[in-house]
């Protein structure tokens, strides 16, 4: 009887034993487990594109449609006709350069405000003929130098056309509105009569005081990767702008024989005045268009 409760307690070790080791090694896989769960970083979200940009970009006209027209003429001789032709350069005809801050509103959309300078090319006309017959004619060669340059504050808003991850192709739509910085016309006289002696003679006309030049601008064009935050764009763009002159002053220097005259004058542009009146001269209010459309590039910083 004894020996058969030596066997029995000896099974009961043997089992007890093989259950705590089971359930040290369940303990052990769990925590190894769990360890191994808690080591594994989780992913990173993919960053989010800069809202904000800057851009800087040049503009050229090409075209300055409905802008006046200005000719120039010449005559050989006293009874030759006179031949006029246009020239090609028009206001707002050449260069703009100008910087831009904008938001991203959404994938389609975005709005900014731009800023540009409109350097302009020279308007330069030559008008050379003959005045009087016989011995009383004069021959007149004149040349006149027109500049101007005014600078734009642009509001506007973008369309996304196409949006690809490299590129997108957008339109642009914004009101126009500039102050006329500069606006004058410098011309010199030479004239020659058949009798007597020559007079040279240089009128500046300053135009001192002009309104606002309003309009708006429309734009195509293609923006492209770089780089994270850099992209570089081309587009078509045109201008549809004007400003009404308000008053001009001139001087006017004249020179015969060594003696020199000098004469200053002003005239005012309104919506109705006296033709007679004097110092200062009234004339009615007309238009000046600068319209253009041409090419521009530039490139585009976000942040």
């Amino acid at each position: 009887m004894h020996r058969y409760s030596l066997i029995l307690i000896g099974l009961l070790l043997r089992v007890s034993t093989t259950q705590a080791q089971s359930a040290i090694a369940e303990n052990t896989i769990g925590r190894s487990t769990e360890s191994t769960t808690v080591e594994v970083a989780p992913k990173k979200g993919k960053l989010s594109e800069a809202p904000f940009f800057l851009k800087a970009y040049g503009f050229y006209s090409l075209l300055t449609p409905g802008t006046e027209i200005n000719y120039s003429g010449t005559q050989s001789q006293i009874t030759s006709p006179t031949i006029y032709k246009p020239v090609n350069t028009h206001l707002g005809a050449g260069p703009r350069a100008g910087i831009g801050v904008g938001l991203i509103v959404s994938d389609f959309i975005n709005v900014g405000v731009d800023a540009d300078l409109l350097f302009g090319t020279p308007l330069q006309l030559t008008y050379d003929v003959f005045v009087g017959s016989g011995s009383t004619a004069s021959f007149y060669k004149i040349s006149t130098n027109t500049t101007l340059r005014v600078l734009s504050v642009i509001p506007n808003i973008t369309f996304k056309a196409l949006s690809r991850p490299s590129y997108y192709i957008y339109n642009r739509l914004g009101l126009v509105g500039g102050v006329v910085l500069d606006y004058k016309t410098l011309s010199n006289t030479l004239q020659t009569p058949t009798r007597g002696a020559t007079t040279t003679s240089v009128n500046t006309a300053t135009y001192t005081k002009n309104s606002l030049a309003l309009g708006y601008q429309a734009a195509l064009g293609i923006q492209f990767r770089l780089s994270q935050s850099i992209r570089g764009f081309a587009e078509v763009v045109a201008y549809n702008q004007s400003f009404k002159p308000r008053e001009v002053q001139n001087t006017n220097s004249s020179t015969t024989n060594g003696a020199t005259t000098v004469q200053n004058s002003a005239t005012q542009f309104k919506d109705a005045g006296d033709y007679n009146k004097m110092n200062p001269y009234e004339q009615p209010v007309y238009n000046v268009p600068i319209n253009s459309v041409g090419l521009g590039a530039g490139l585009v910083v976000r942040f």
